[in-house]
């Protein structure tokens, strides 16, 4: 009787867990950084101030979870607590939050990514899905209104371009849209608001290369990841006529490079072999794609994430064996995962419509009869609170006509407050109340100089229809902002504050 034995290689390397979970922080902690610059540099120390917050909420959280874990169970703390890392995925957590975020959200955020991630599975190395994936998915689902009033940003490029469909075919609108974020450059370097780890893909892929040649993480995951999204959103560019812009735009808005480089390659939630591991990536490129064209989601990635994390046993029956007897088998996988997903994707492609945006003569964009414009509305901003309204508008010309007294207000919005164009010129509105009855009888806008296609849903009657009948002498009286155009939104709460304290003042 004969035996064959094919023993499997082995390389004894000096990298233990924890010097990969040290320098996997020390990337974090450097793309945080940037944040925190970034944030002082363009609004201030307040939010800074926020920022460390965030992160302080998080760690104590997750550290203080991890304790109760190893109190209830009687294990030894500090032991548990070296072989867990809870940090990393506190850390992670954070860079995937915008800076507007609660306390109170990110803690419970952070209770159900170490818990329900984690613990509950067995603790690190048993988790089934990625846990700071986990804690974010509650985020999003359970407190999508959670922002701090006075931090107020504009829209992120993600949700932007989500309220136009996903789909922007005309030269001029491109144009106009990408510059709002200072252009395909500046959304590469990241200098623009965002979710506090996610803005600068430049950053993030230089730290995941070097993260990558110190054998920290995978190199497939992240190339084949972003690789794929860029192929896929070729083809929607090519079946729509959009250029070249647009797979670009997939990969440097929002946090798809975050994912590739940081969530994407965790060892524990991905397949083990190589093969398993490109599959795993061109699966979650093909469902963030199918999820931000096709779901009422702006961005797909921490979803995509879960859901491959679901199919990882399933990637692993398949792609178990000696890698090199059955290459062949892998690559046609590979290949027939890809085109499976470009065979969906182009058929999307066809159907995808750009929103367009119309003037129908009224001067201020709104829906016409065909539907072009679609407004989405979002969080509450109230007309009295100081920090959302902070500059106050000013009033250029009063007119009464008994109890009407309409009020023309420059009120300063994106362009001139964070947009940085040169000669910037406020936003006017046409502002009337009712001074015997103290109510708001309408609000139009006559002048809108913030970015053409990003503040057009601020201009619609969607939005401005909410200030009827509201009264000011109510001081909890709020509109909800047009998403997409934060910004604009409450240049017009500047411009109503500036009419209610010119009547009052008057009195």
């Amino acid at each position: 009787m004969k035996f064959l034995f094919k023993v499997a290689p082995n390389q004894r390397i000096k990298q233990s867990t924890q010097s990969i979970m040290f320098e996997l922080s020390l990337g974090l902690l450097a793309i945080y950084l940037f944040s925190l610059i970034y944030y002082y540099v363009e609004y201030g120390m307040s939010y800074v101030v926020h920022a460390l917050l965030l992160m302080a909420t998080a760690l104590l959280v997750s550290l203080a979870v991890e304790i109760i874990w190893s109190l209830l169970f009687k294990k030894d703390i500090m032991a548990h607590l070296k072989s867990s890392f809870p940090w990393v995925s506190a850390i992670i957590l954070v860079l995937m939050v915008p800076i507007s975020m609660t306390l109170y959200a990110l803690a419970i955020g952070t209770v159900f990514a170490i818990l329900v991630g984690k613990l509950i599975f067995g603790g690190f190395g048993h988790n089934i899905f990625n846990p700071a994936a986990v804690g974010r998915t509650v985020i999003l689902t359970a407190f999508t209104s959670a922002a701090v009033a006075d931090l107020t940003t504009s829209a992120t490029p993600i949700v932007a371009i989500a309220n136009r469909g996903w789909l922007i075919t005309d030269g001029a609108a491109r144009e106009a849209f990408l510059e709002g974020f200072g252009g395909l450059s500046n959304l590469f370097l990241g200098w623009y608001p965002g979710a506090l780890g996610e803005t600068s893909t430049l950053l993030i892929l230089i730290i995941g290369a070097i993260l990558a040649v110190r054998r920290v993480l995978d190199w497939r995951v992240p190339v084949f990841y972003l690789g794929t999204l860029f192929l896929l959103g070729s083809l929607i560019a090519l079946i729509n006529g959009v250029g070249i812009w647009y797979p670009i735009y997939h990969i440097i808005a929002g946090g798809a490079a975050f994912g590739a480089v940081f969530m994407l390659t965790d060892p524990v939630t991905n397949p083990t072999s190589a093969s398993g591991r490109i599959i795993f990536a061109i699966g979650a490129a093909i469902i963030t794609i199918m999820i931000r064209v096709q779901a009422n989601l702006p961005g797909g990635v921490v979803y995509s994430i879960l859901l491959m994390n679901m199919l990882t046993p399933s990637i692993e029956r398949l792609t178990d064996g000696w890698q090199y007897d059955k290459v062949k088998k892998y690559v046609l996988a590979s290949v027939a995962t890809f085109v499976v997903g470009a065979l969906l994707i182009g058929g999307i492609a066809t159907q995808m419509t750009a929103v367009a945006v119309e003037d129908n003569g009224n001067g201020n964009g709104d829906d016409d009869d065909n539907g072009d414009v679609v407004v989405n509305l979002g969080e509450p901003i109230g007309i009295f609170d100081n920090a959302a309204v902070k500059p106050v508008g000013d009033v250029v010309e009063v007119t009464e006509d008994g109890d009407l007294i309409t009020y023309i207000v420059d009120a300063k919005g994106y362009a001139v407050l964070e947009g940085g164009y040169d000669n910037a010129q406020p936003n006017q509105f046409e502002v009337v109340l009712n001074k015997a009855e103290t109510t708001i009888v309408s609000v139009k806008a006559l002048a809108i100089n913030d970015t053409p296609g990003i503040s057009d849903p601020a201009q619609s009657d969607t939005f401005l229809n909410q200030y009827e009948g509201l009264s000011f002498a109510d001081e909890d009286a709020s509109v909800d902002v047009a998403s997409g155009a934060t910004v604009t939104s409450i240049s017009v709460n500047r411009a109503v504050r500036a009419a209610i304290d010119a009547l009052q003042g008057g009195q």
